[in-house]
C-alpha cells in the first residue's frame, strides 16, 4: 500500500505501540483486498462493545492499546454492552459476568469513546454528512449509514473497527469506491395499497426478503411511499444486513444516492429485476414466525435500538393499561436516547405499565444462562426474528407495533400477525 509519511510514521512506531500495533493491522487488511492506500475518516463507530461479541481476548486487544499510548484519533461512537449498567442485577447478570463487562467498558473510556452504547448511532449522535468516508461496523449501522445517510463505509470486523478508530484512516475498497456502489439488482414492488407499511413490521419483513435474495449484491427498491421514515428505513437496513449481508441499499426517490432508477443503478440497465407481492411478503412472514403457542412469554422492541419517537408511539398504545403478568415487556434503546423519553413523559407512562427499559444493552448480548430457552416472543423485529431463536433459544412471533403493545398486555398472540 501507498503511505502518507504520517502513516508511515505510525507505521514505524513514532507515535506509540499502540498505534503502531493499529497500523499493523490495517496495512494487512488493505493488502487482503488489494487497497492501493488508506481513506482518512471522519468518525467511527465500534461494534467491538459487547463482552459477548469479543470476550477476554478482546478485551485485553482493548486495554493493550490503552496501555501503549493509544487513543480514538477521530469522534467515535460505540456499540450496546453486554449489561444494562444500571439495571442488570434485576434482569438476571451474574456478579461475575458484570465485572467482565465493566472491564471492557473501563478500557473504552480510557480509549476516549463516546459512551453512546447504541447500535443506532446515527438516531444519536456523531451523524457523518452526505459522501463523508467513515470507518463504521455493527450491520445495521453500515447498511443505514451509507444508504439513508449516503456516508461511506464498509462492514468492519470486530476490533479492525477499533483500529480504525485509533489511526484515523480505513483502507480505501469496496463501498469506499465510487464503482461499488451502484445499484445490482432491482426489487420492484407491485400491487400494494395503502394498508401496507403503515408499521415497521413491514419494513423489516421486507428488507429480511431483500437480503435474503441479494445476500451481498446492492439492491434498489421501487415502490415504497413517500411516507417512509428515517425509523421505517432502520428497521429495513436491521433486517436486509440480517436476513442476507447487505450493506448499501438504494430506495428510488428516498435515499439520496437514487433520486431516479437511473441514478441508483449509475446508468446500467443490465440488471435483474425481481417482482415483490403482497403474497410474496406474507410468506416471508409466515416464514419469519416460528411460535407455536397462543402463550406471550416476552415482548421485545428495540433491535436496533428505539428513537425517542417509537418510544411515544409505545407509550401511546399502553398508557393506562398494565403488562400481563407472566409476560415480559422489554423496551431496549441507549441512555441518551432514554433520558429524552424521560423528559416527554414516556419513561413514566411505560414503566406505570409494568414495562421495562433496557438501557445500553440487548437481550442478544447479554449472558446466556438459558432463561429464556423454549420461550415464545412477540417482536417487530426482523433482526430479532433471525438471531434470538439462534441466541436466546426461543420461538418468535412477529407483529407490528400495536400488535407487540397487546400481546404484552393481553399475554397471547394478537389476532393480526
Amino acid at each position: 500500500m501507498k503511505l502518507t509519511e504520517k502513516e508511515e510514521r505510525m507505521l514505524k512506531g513514532d507515535m506509540g505501540r499502540g498505534v503502531q500495533c493499529a497500523m499493523e493491522v490495517l496495512v494487512k487488511m488493505g493488502e487482503l483486498y488489494g487497497a492501493e492506500e488508506f481513506v482518512e475518516v471522519k468518525n467511527a463507530h465500534i461494534d467491538a462493545a459487547a463482552y459477548t461479541t469479543i470476550w477476554d481476548a478482546g478485551t485485553e486487544f482493548v486495554e493493550f492499546l490503552v496501555e501503549n499510548g493509544a487513543r480514538v484519533a477521530v469522534p467515535t461512537t460505540i456499540n450496546p454492552m453486554s449489561v444494562d449498567r444500571r439495571n442488570w442485577r434485576n434482569l438476571g447478570t451474574s456478579e461475575e459476568f458484570a465485572a467482565k463487562c465493566d472491564r471492557l467498558e473501563n478500557a473504552y473510556m480510557k480509549l476516549g469513546v463516546n459512551p453512546t452504547w447504541t447500535c443506532a448511532p446515527y438516531q444519536c449522535t456523531n451523524v457523518p454528512m452526505f459522501g463523508e468516508s467513515v470507518a463504521w461496523s455493527e450491520s445495521n449501522a453500515v447498511d443505514y449509514v451509507n444508504s439513508v445517510v449516503g456516508a461511506r463505509t464498509e462492514r468492519l470486523p470486530d476490533l479492525v473497527d477499533v483500529c480504525c478508530a485509533v489511526a484515523g484512516r480505513v483502507p480505501k475498497y469496496g463501498r469506499y469506491l465510487d464503482e461499488n456502489r451502484k445499484g445490482e439488482l432491482l426489487f420492484e414492488l407491485e400491487g400494494f395499497d395503502d394498508v401496507w407499511f403503515q408499521d415497521n413490521v413491514d419494513y423489516a419483513v421486507l428488507g429480511y426478503l431483500a437480503g435474503e435474495i441479494a445476500i451481498n449484491r446492492v439492491p434498489v427498491i421501487k415502490g415504497l411511499p413517500q411516507r417512509t421514515t428515517q425509523d421505517n428505513l432502520k428497521s429495513f437496513s436491521a433486517a436486509a444486513a440480517s436476513g442476507g449481508a447487505v450493506s448499501l441499499f438504494h430506495v428510488v426517490g428516498i435515499t439520496p444516492e437514487a433520486p431516479t432508477l437511473e441514478a441508483a443503478f449509475q446508468g446500467t440497465t443490465d440488471y435483474e429485476t425481481i417482482k415483490i407481492t403482497p403474497d410474496r411478503m406474507r410468506e416471508m412472514r409466515r416464514r419469519l414466525n416460528t411460535g407455536d403457542k397462543e402463550q406471550v412469554d416476552m415482548v421485545l422492541t428495540g433491535c436496533p435500538h428505539l428513537s425517542v419517537d417509537e418510544i411515544g408511539q409505545i407509550a401511546k398504545e399502553i398508557e393506562g393499561k398494565k403488562v400481563c403478568e407472566g409476560t415480559d415487556f422489554w423496551i431496549q434503546t441507549s441512555h441518551p436516547i432514554y433520558e429524552l423519553a424521560k423528559i416527554a413523559g414516556y419513561v413514566d407512562v411505560l414503566e406505570a405499565a409494568g414495562a421495562v427499559l433496557v438501557r445500553d444493552s440487548c437481550l442478544m448480548e447479554m449472558e446466556y444462562n438459558g432463561m429464556w430457552t423454549g420461550k415464545h416472543f412477540v417482536t417487530n423485529s426482523g433482526k430479532a426474528a433471525q438471531y434470538a431463536p439462534a441466541i436466546n433459544s426461543v420461538k418468535i412471533t412477529m407483529a407490528d407495533l400495536k400488535g407487540c403493545v397487546k400481546a404484552a398486555v393481553t399475554g397471547k398472540v394478537p389476532e393480526e400477525v
